[in-house]
């Protein structure tokens, strides 16, 4: 799973000085637009625009942003920085812990249909479980190039959070600087 945070900004209305209104953004114009976009979250900004999470599946991130431009700039807005978050869900591991949890209980019985039984239970349970359980592989930043659009876009990978500091891996609005 990859999602994408972002400060989508009102575009620049460089072709009319008549310009009076900013557009509401709004989730279900944002996934109408976005083709096989899920919005996590949009929710406005205190310093104007709004702060997205789309969740969206590209072949890799410059389609991705690329197309999450060209839905913001039909809409009337922009972005020139994002923090990509690519993660997995834990099915697999959830599920060979639950079966081997089942089975173990299932085996104090010695009766091998009692052991199966429990068995399925620990792997339905287990299925349950890792499903909702996200791991963080990767994290980026990505910086438009050119400040007008255009040019692409560069990419620095970011330490991954560590849970031991107390804070909680997951949506925050703070876009670390790149220190360049």
């Amino acid at each position: 799973m990859r999602t994408y945070r972002f400060h989508a900004s009102p575009a620049a209305p460089y072709w009319s000085w008549n310009y009076h209104a900013t557009p509401v953004l709004a989730a279900d114009a944002l996934m109408q637009t976005l083709a096989g976009a899920v919005v996590r979250e949009l929710v406005a900004s205190p310093h104007g625009g709004f702060l997205v999470d789309v969740q969206i599946d590209r072949p890799d991130h410059h389609v991705a942003l690329a197309d999450i431009e060209s839905a913001l700039r039909q809409l009337g807005y922009d972005t020139a920085q994002a923090v990509i978050t690519e993660s997995a869900t834990s099915v697999v591991e959830g599920a060979l812990l639950g079966t081997a949890g089942g089975g173990a209980l299932g085996s104090a019985t010695k009766d091998p249909w009692a052991m199966l039984l429990t068995a399925a239970i620990g792997l339905v349970v287990g299925v349950a479980v890792g499903s909702g359980v996200n791991t963080i592989r990767a994290m980026y930043q990505a910086d438009r190039l050119h400040p007008f659009g255009g040019g692409g876009w560069q990419f620095t990978q970011l330490p991954l959070p560590q849970p031991d500091g107390g804070q909680q891996p997951g949506p925050s609005w703070r876009i670390p600087a790149t220190g360049q």
